[in-house]
């Protein structure tokens, strides 16, 4: 690995433009990450209506990439799996735009909190193969590595030096005490369980305690729900894409009246199935990072990890 000075890169990157700088003590309880692909609000067209001409529209232009600077590896990762979402089978153009021109400078994460429970999955905090640039926080300096071309020209004009035996030592104890700090849960075989348990009584246990309140959905990096609405006015208006939460009773509803999720045990049901199991499903990979955004997050004290040792313990019919 190379080496560089903290506030050299700093100064590097703020000359390149639109740096977006990510601090773990202070950071947004949202996902900053998530909403730099994804936005809370998107813009999508607009349309006026002119005359005899009909009507005109237009697409906004992107505003160019962003340089997210600390991201933890769990939300790079993230960003992966929303990959298999908007990049996969269907492109969606506003996505791969700002999956394009966005860089991703990913953090180790030297102090996991309380919640972590990322190496659940196979992965870890100094995971370094997300992103487009992998860094270690050693003190005044940073260990460097680019992951990707993209990564690679934005470290361009620097001059990097070599990570000595010491700073690589440095690193190794770090990534030991970090790792021993995460709660690790087992969830070999649970995506297969889980389609056997669709109908079990168990999910009105987890549900109990549930106000839907969609907060874990919110927070959640790897949550992608949206709902489209068409605002009009009087001669102009506008198309957006907005974020939305299987949580919440109105999002299943269907113009018939008929809700297939009525209550929140059926809610609770999809999210955790989603993750575990539809998804497993899908793309072969879970829809979860193992953040813990979700228990940080939620007014009731819902632990998913909680939650998964529950449903491993249940006995369902072979």
């Amino acid at each position: 690995m190379k080496k560089i000075e903290k506030e050299k890169l700093l100064r590097h990157l703020e000359e390149k433009g639109n740096l977006v700088r990510l601090d773990r003590a202070r950071q947004d309880p949202l996902s900053v990450t998530k909403s730099s692909h994804l936005p809370q609000e998107e813009l999508l067209l607009l349309f006026r209506i002119n005359g005899d001409k009909g009507v005109e529209i237009r697409v906004p232009e992107g505003r160019g990439g962003k340089i997210l600077f600390g991201v933890s590896p769990c939300e790079a990762r993230a960003v992966d799996l929303l990959d298999l979402t908007f990049l996969r089978d269907r492109i969606d153009p506003y996505y791969k735009r700002k999956r394009e021109d966005n860089v991703l400078f990913v953090l180790a994460c030297n102090k996991p909190r309380s919640t972590c429970f990322c190496t659940s999955f196979g992965y870890g905090p100094f995971s370094g193969k997300f992103g487009d640039v992998f860094m270690v926080d050693i003190g005044d300096n940073l260990l460097i590595d680019p992951v990707t071309e993209k990564g690679s020209k934005a470290l361009e004009g620097l001059e990097l030096e070599e990570a000595t035996p010491s700073d690589l030592e440095k690193m190794e104890s770090l990534k030991r005490s970090a790792e021993g700090a995460i709660t690790t849960v087992n969830i070999e075989g649970i995506s297969e369980k889980l389609k056997k348990m669709f109908l079990d009584e168990i999910w009105a246990d987890l549900a109990f305690k549930c106000v839907n309140c969609g907060a874990c959905t919110y927070v959640c990096p790897t949550c992608y729900c949206f709902d489209i609405q068409d605002v009009e006015r009087t001669n102009w208006g506008y198309r957006e894409r907005v974020w939305d939460s299987c949580m919440f009773p109105i999002y299943s509803l269907e113009t018939s009246g008929h809700n297939p999720r009525p209550t929140g045990v059926e809610r609770m049901r999809n999210r955790i199935m989603h993750k575990f199991s539809y998804y497993p499903e899908l793309y072969g990979e879970y829809g979860c990072v193992g953040c813990g955004r979700c228990i940080r997050a939620c007014p009731v004290n819902f632990d998913i990890r909680e939650a998964l040792e529950t449903l491993k313990e249940v006995e369902v019919a072979a």
